[in-house]
């Protein structure tokens, strides 16, 4: 199946699922508050899928940012930062993948 195939097939499980989850909501909400049009609930339902999206990507950029402040700070790992010097066996890894790259290149 190419790329393109499976993203379309995978954006419209996505919106059958939104659509699902607005009409799980819906009926409990027009029996909560019967004043409600269905118009407004779709709005409602709107502004607060943006917003989990916005708070999504948010974090999503506030993370890969103290990444790259974690990497550019001399961080080897940014998942071992709480740490005080590197993971146990890092450095005699890093000296057996040295040694043997230099024994290949010769």
């Amino acid at each position: 199946m190419p790329a393109r195939t499976s993203k379309l097939v995978f954006l419209c499980k996505l919106l059958i699922a939104a659509i699902a989850v607005v009409a799980l909501v819906a009926i409990p909400v027009r029996q909560l508050v019967p004043g409600i049009t269905t118009a407004q609930i779709l709005l409602y339902s709107a502004f607060g899928v943006l917003g989990v999206i916005a708070l999504v990507v948010l974090g999503a950029i506030c993370s890969l940012q103290f990444s790259q402040f974690i990497l550019r700070a001399g961080g080897t790992d940014t998942q071992w930062f709480w740490f005080p010097g590197e993971p146990k066996g890092l450095a005699a890894l890093r000296d057996a993948q040295t040694h043997e790259n230099n024994s290949k290149a010769r």
